[in-house]
Formats: C-alpha cells, structure tokens, sequence
C-alpha cells in the first residue's frame, strides 16, 4: 500500500501534525531515528531500533515482588513484551526494568526503573544502564545530602563508561525513566520520552499525576538547547511536502539521526548537536492512604494511552500481575488499531503501603 513507501525528508514545520490517533487514518509515528530519502516502514522500523537480531530476552517477562514493612512500598510488579515487526519475527526486546525495593541496603529506600533502548544496538544499550546505573547512585556519597546533583552524576558517569564499553553508539542510545525513593520523597529521574506517573486518590475517585516531562525536541527548552548546539529540529515530510509525524533532531548539514528524543543515553552523533543524558528531576512527596502506586513505562505504553487511562487501568484490576497485564495488553491493543508495528511495551507498578489497591493484595 501506499503507507509502505513514503520519502521522508525534514521539512522546517512550525507546527507539525501530531499522529492522528483513532482517526483511522494513517499517520507516521514517532519513529527514533528515521534516515531521510526513500524509506520503507520496514527501513524506518529497523532504524527505530527495531532491529533484526537473536531474540536474547524471552517475548514476555514478569517479576513479581512484595515488601517488607518498613518503605512506602506495598507490592510491585513489571512486566515487559517484545514488539511485532511484519518483516522480522526475530524482533529483539530492546526494553529493560530495574527493580530495586530495598535500595543501597536500606528498607526506607527504594529504586525502579524504565529504559527503552533504540537504533541497532539498542537492547546493548539498555541492558548496560540496568547493570551500571542503579550501582553507581547506590554507591554515590552524597545520595542524602545531595541527592540531585549526586543523581546527575551518576547518569553522567554511567554515560562515561558506555561510551568506554564498546558497544557501538553512534545512532544507538536508551532512554531512562528512575524513581529513586528515600522515605515518603519520590525523585523521578528523566532522560528521554520513557515516563513515570503516581496515581492518587480524590473523593473516591483515582487521579493520576505526572512525574515527569517527555523530553521532545516539540519543548521550547528542549529545542533551545539543540538549536544552541548547531543542531536542526524539523519534522520530516511525505512526497506532497506535507510534515508528518513529530519534530526531530539532526545534525545542521546532514539529515541525521532524526531522533525524536532530546536527551538519552549514548546516540553519539545526537550528543553533538546537544541530546544529552543528563536528567530532569522533580521531586514528589508521597502522603500515605492518599498516593495508591507508581506506573513507569516505556513510550510503548504512552503512545496510545494517556496517564489517566493507564491508572483507571492499574485500578481495576485485583492483583499486581492482572493490573500489569491489563496495560500492556491494552497498549498492545492500541499500536494494532493504529500502526503497522508495534513497539516494546513495559510497564512497571509499585503499590504504595496505605493503597487500597490490588484489591487482592497480598
């Protein structure tokens, strides 16, 4: 069909035309890195970081864990499921979780995290930060005293050793979403569109709040930063000239990466022009009976489903494992009714002590 072969090429769209969710209409999504000229949705996917490769993580995982008293946290689970590619049924799960319930050997502090690699190395990528990051904040001598800049460090140094770990990233990166908890106070750690919300309960009703900001080249601060560092933030067009899809980065001569992200890890050409890993941090003070739990998700989740609909779908479900289930099998839902891929979807919950939910908790 005609979606299979579109040109893709920058176009400088002040205002670019946001996929066109349950219109039934086509619409070019926000693929990672997207090499201009005459590309295929089967090219563009690869380049997506929906690579060909040996299927090293299984098509689905779960882990399930409950807490001792102690921490604000109840119960968690995650679960994560390897995206469908048309052409490729050796699709590599480039997602990745960390879950960390007593964190740096102390009960009152916890840390989970999301990380969705992209490019060919994507899953390397991930896989590397779940293994180093967690270690190198537990490990930082300021964590109490200075928790922000201690963070910051530690996304920096844990940057640093990548790009000394051999693993190619030149167009390959991962994003990461951290909540970081030491007592009642959330730390949600940003780089890149992976997202975190808390859900809250409001005159019996379940209201979800942010805990953290995608950072797309669409934000003014985001786009500031590359635009400071000689980079070019367009979107890309169709053969009529008409943009499609989300704004991107690439470099100011050349059309790459066309990475529709302003800050991950590794993406050593994005790093040039001013995609960094260093992350936002916002803070979040939890009240008990009030704050019910934690989703974090790769943008596999929040593609299609808003913050709010993901906690009135936590909150139906009567265990950790159905509610974990439910979200990814409803986003999974959602990329077949609009798209001809369908991304790594992982979602990660974490029941807050004082939550009345699961219903069937343990």
């Amino acid at each position: 069909g005609q979606s299979d072969n579109r040109t893709m090429q920058p176009t400088q769209a002040k205002s670019p035309k946001k996929g066109t969710k349950g219109s039934g209409k086509p619409q070019v999504r926000r693929r990672l890195s997207v090499m201009p000229g005459s590309i295929s949705v089967e090219s563009e996917a690869k380049l997506d970081g929906i690579a060909i490769g040996e299927d090293e993580a299984k098509a689905t995982e779960m882990a399930t864990g409950a807490f001792a008293k102690g921490g604000v946290v109840k119960e968690f689970t995650s679960l994560s499921r390897v995206g469908y590619v048309p052409f490729n049924n050796r699709k590599v799960n480039q997602d990745r979780y960390t879950e960390h319930p007593m964190f740096a050997g102390e009960k009152t502090k916890s840390l989970f995290g999301v990380f969705d690699g992209h490019g060919v190395h994507g899953h390397d990528v991930s896989q590397f930060l779940i293994t180093h990051l967690p270690t190198l904040i537990a490990k930082g001598k300021n964590l109490e005293k200075h928790p922000h800049a201690q963070i910051t460090r530690s996304f920096l140094a844990a940057n640093a050793k990548l790009d000394k770990s051999g693993i190619d990233t030149t167009c390959s990166g991962t994003t990461a979403v951290v909540c970081y908890i030491n007592g009642t106070r959330i730390y949600t750690c940003n780089s890149g569109d992976s997202r975190a919300i808390v859900a809250t309960l409001q005159d019996g009703k379940i209201i979800a709040k942010g805990l953290s900001i995608d950072q797309k080249p669409e934000l003014e601060s985001e786009r500031k930063r590359i635009l400071e560092n000689n980079g070019r933030v367009q979107a890309c067009q169709d053969l009529d000239g008409n943009p499609v899809g989300p704004m991107r980065v690439w470099l100011k001569h050349q059309d790459i990466p066309g990475l529709a992200m302003t800050r991950s890890f590794g993406d050593k050409l994005a790093a040039s022009v001013g995609v960094t890993c260093k992350p936002e941090i916002l803070e979040y003070d939890l009240k008990e009976g009030v704050d019910q739990f934690l989703v974090l998700g790769s943008d596999g989740i929040w593609e299609f489903i808003s913050n709010q609909e993901a906690a009135d779908i936590v909150a139906a479900e009567s265990t950790a494992k159905a509610a974990a289930k439910a979200l990814v099998e409803e986003a999974t839902a959602r990329w077949k009714k609009e798209e001809e891929v369908i991304d790594d979807i992982t979602a990660t919950i974490v029941y807050l002590n004082g939550s009345k939910y699961p219903a069937m908790s343990k």
